[in-house]
């Protein structure tokens, strides 16, 4: 069922996250439509990405991208395409969803912070995913929102304490 249009704009969605993709490997796991799903998401992501293929076998994982120490699983299910995963913390990210990425160090009451910050901007968060390296350390917090987040709330996040960058979707 792999919709190619999702996996361009998915590509896309990366250049949300990267700065470059100088020196990004592509990694197709799929074994059906491997060479669709190849130029769709480098279509999205752009020329000079190094692609190469997976010997293994994957239930619903498309693809993994490797860039600048970020790992990016692209997956698909009976409805779309998503990223199923940024480095350590699952998520599911269509590639028409709203909502933010807030990398911080780990700390008691992030969550109640970015709701806060989302809550008193109107802003109705539909799912959450947050995961740690270990207690203390590096966290990411994935917050899909009903509404489009401006850049005054990711000014906003990035002033909270630890916070190490914040990412809109859109």
């Amino acid at each position: 069922m792999t919709e190619t249009k999702d996996l361009r704009a998915l590509g896309g969605v990366i250049h949300r996250f990267e700065s470059s993709l100088q020196g990004a490997t592509l990694t197709i796991l799929s074994h059906e439509k491997r060479d669709l799903i190849a130029q769709a998401l480098v279509e999205g992501l752009g020329e000079g990405i190094t692609v190469q293929s997976s010997s293994g076998e994957y239930a619903n994982q498309l693809a993994v991208l490797r860039v600048n120490g970020n790992k990016y699983t692209f997956a698909e299910d009976y409805r779309e395409a998503f990223i199923s995963e940024i480095n350590y913390c699952p998520c599911r990210i269509v590639a028409d969803a709203h909502g933010v990425l807030v990398y911080h160090l780990d700390y008691p009451g992030v969550i109640y912070d970015v709701s806060r910050i989302l809550a008193e901007k109107k802003i109705n968060i539909s799912k959450m995913n947050v995961s740690r390296e270990q207690k203390g350390k590096n966290a990411l917090l994935v917050s899909l929102t009903d509404e489009v987040i401006t850049p005054d709330v990711v000014q906003e996040l990035q002033a909270l304490p630890q916070v190490t960058k914040v990412i809109s979707l859109k």
